[in-house]
């Protein structure tokens, strides 16, 4: 599990790092302590990756900035606040002074621009920290009146699917609706076929369920008629 972890973790994404970073309950102190605490877990230097994602991150968010800088929004009600619970113990653990000095290094990091980043960087979020019940996009939602530039990046950020299974499967997909018996269906209608079957499955919450089609297919094969199936056991 360690050389896995290494192989593939050594490095890591700046797209995952901006998901983390985008998180109220992490941010990028919370993102340098993880590293840090899993480097020496580990044996892996992540200094030079953690000023790197530092620099890109003021990077991204000046593009964003210069593009969405002159937008604003109508404030929204915050959300009921709830008791922490127990959950994250890894970033609770971690010490103040070393989330503030952080914080404002960071700030230091970044005199051209980037004020609204600074100040969701540094500020402390008494957000629900359950997993189950803390919905990250209406977060940034009813914040977006406050943090306008940064509600346009984390939204950009956080639709991205992490993994390819889906890609995977809409493509798997239309290989079994574009078929010999359905070979003149028009784009529009495969893009509405595939669409209401993936809805279909979002409503059952089986989308992420892989069936093994050629599993199924072999099995049903597997006996033609009972005549058949006699000989066979018979063989």
């Amino acid at each position: 599990m360690e050389t896995k972890f290494k192989k593939y973790w050594s490095e890591m994404p700046f797209l995952y790092a901006l998901g983390v970073i985008v998180d109220p309950r992490i941010k990028l102190a919370g993102l340098e302590y993880l590293l840090e605490f899993t480097g020496n877990k580990l044996s892996i230097d992540y200094s030079e990756q953690i000023t790197d994602i530092r620099n890109k991150l003021f990077e991204v968010f000046s593009i964003y900035e210069r593009r969405f800088g002159g937008i604003h929004t109508e404030p929204s009600p915050e959300p009921d606040r709830q008791p922490l619970p127990t959950s994250w113990s890894i970033l609770k653990r971690r010490k103040k002074d070393k989330s503030a000095s952080s914080s404002s290094s960071t700030t230091r990091s970044a005199a051209s621009s980037g004020a609204e980043l600074n100040r969701f960087l540094e500020a402390q979020f008494d957000a629900d920290e359950n997993t189950e019940n803390f919905d990250l996009l209406l977060w940034w939602k009813t914040y977006s009146y406050r943090y306008p530039v940064l509600s346009h990046l984390a939204r950009d950020i956080l639709v991205i699917p992490v993994s390819t299974v889906s890609s995977e499967q809409a493509f798997s997909t239309s290989g079994r609706i574009i078929e010999p018996r359905r070979n003149c269906l028009t784009p529009e209608m495969v893009e509405v076929l595939i669409c209401i079957r993936d809805w279909e499955h979002a409503r059952k919450r089986i989308q992420n369920e892989t069936v093994d089609e050629q599993f199924i297919q072999n099995f049903s094969n597997l006996y033609v008629d009972e005549g058949s199936a006699s000989n066979q056991v018979q063989n």
